[in-house]
């Protein structure tokens, strides 16, 4: 309080501190983000649509808790719930051959290949064979551990092995070269007839993509000298042709959309993703299982041919850019996974839910 007594000049100063204090402490008052109303709102828009689902005025009033042996109970016919339905779906991916087939892809890759006798001093093992080669092989971006090799093909001869002379058909040796010393393990060794042209490097491939090897370092013994039959002119090197899969768990999530991220998007058409906890909303009472769950949803701009869902979408886009007048395409939800809720419904027995089209798995421009 000021004093009537005190200065004109004083009490003003007093007054002015007094509001600048007032003013400082505003911001406590509520500091809360934007977001985390933007979040609230969403919980609150969640909770009203599951209970109108559940035909279910209210969260029911509970006259008596379950015991824990009922709980358990509950949670076991619901995780044997989710696994009926993730069979389903697993059968649904593998009638879809398309689906699987195009994750197939063919990779040319060109190694470095060296003769033994072109190795400097320094370098050179002692020799097992005078016949002898190392090959090199670095990962690329497009050819990572995410993938798995179906075979993988060395393209080595120009044309069909012929030695004349030769008592018994040449044969190769295939080491690799395992850590700094380049110390050899046994790989496999192979006969080479006169129809060969390759060798089949899938033993060697399949273990250093699945690995944390950059280079691949393998060393080629052959019995016989088949040097005038190499593929070595330049624009003809050999090339390592290498089939691949995508992991079969790795190709369903990006199928299903899984692996969006609007972090990544720069503000077009994507999943987001809000986790929604049963205690955080106060449900755990009469929601057994899940205890909680990722409410997806669509997000973002839809530029023109921006994952659009149909060609009607893309003259749409199209019209939109000419006329403000007509309507972009909106980002709306391309495809759901089902949801099961294990819960108490309003008489106080135990039920369980599913919801078909409850989790958005993808998202397009329609």
């Amino acid at each position: 309080m000021l004093s009537p007594a005190m200065p004109k000049a004083l009490r003003d100063i007093g007054a002015a501190l007094t509001c600048l204090q007032l003013l400082l402490l505003l911001p406590a008052v509520d500091s809360r983000p934007h977001a985390w109303d933007q979040d609230g709102l969403q919980l609150e828009a969640v909770k009203r649509e599951i209970l109108e689902r559940l035909g279910m005025p209210a969260p029911p009033v509970l006259r008596r808790q379950l015991d824990q042996e009922s709980i358990q109970r509950a949670r076991r016919l619901y995780r044997d719930k989710v696994a009926e339905l993730a069979r389903n779906r697993s059968r649904e991916g593998e009638e879809e051959e398309g689906t699987v087939s195009s994750s197939r892809r063919l990779h040319r890759l060109t190694p470095t290949l060296s003769h033994w006798l072109d190795i400097p001093e320094g370098h050179r093992e002692e020799p097992r064979g005078p016949h002898r080669y190392h090959l090199l092989l670095s990962r690329t971006a497009d050819f990572h551990r995410q993938l798995r090799v179906v075979r993988a093909e060395l393209k080595l001869f120009k044309q069909p092995l012929s030695l004349p002379g030769a008592s018994a058909p040449p044969r190769v040796t295939v080491y690799t070269l395992r850590g700094a010393e380049g110390t050899p393990r046994l790989l496999h060794s192979q006969e080479l007839g006169q129809d060969s042209q390759s060798l089949d490097l899938t033993g060697a491939v399949r273990p250093w993509l699945a690995g944390p090897e950059a280079t691949l370092r393998l060393e080629l013994d052959f019995s016989a000298n088949i040097s005038a039959a190499l593929v070595t002119s330049r624009g003809e090197w050999p090339v390592l042709e290498v089939e691949t899969r995508e992991n079969p768990a790795r190709a369903a999530r990006r199928a299903r959309g899984l692996e969006e991220e609007c972090g990544r998007s720069d503000g077009r058409c994507c999943l987001k993703s809000l986790k929604v906890s049963f205690h955080d909303i106060g449900w755990s009472d009469w929601v057994i299982a899940p205890s909680s769950y990722h409410m997806r949803f669509c997000e973002g701009s839809c530029p023109h041919n921006y994952k659009p869902a149909s060609m009607h979408a893309q003259i749409k886009s199209r019209v939109h850019s000419l006329s403000k007048a007509a309507p972009p395409p909106c980002c709306v939800p391309a495809g759901y996974d089902p949801m099961v809720l294990m819960h108490l419904d309003s008489e106080g027995r135990l039920v369980s839910s599913l919801f078909e089209d409850m989790l958005v798995t993808r998202c397009h421009c329609a």
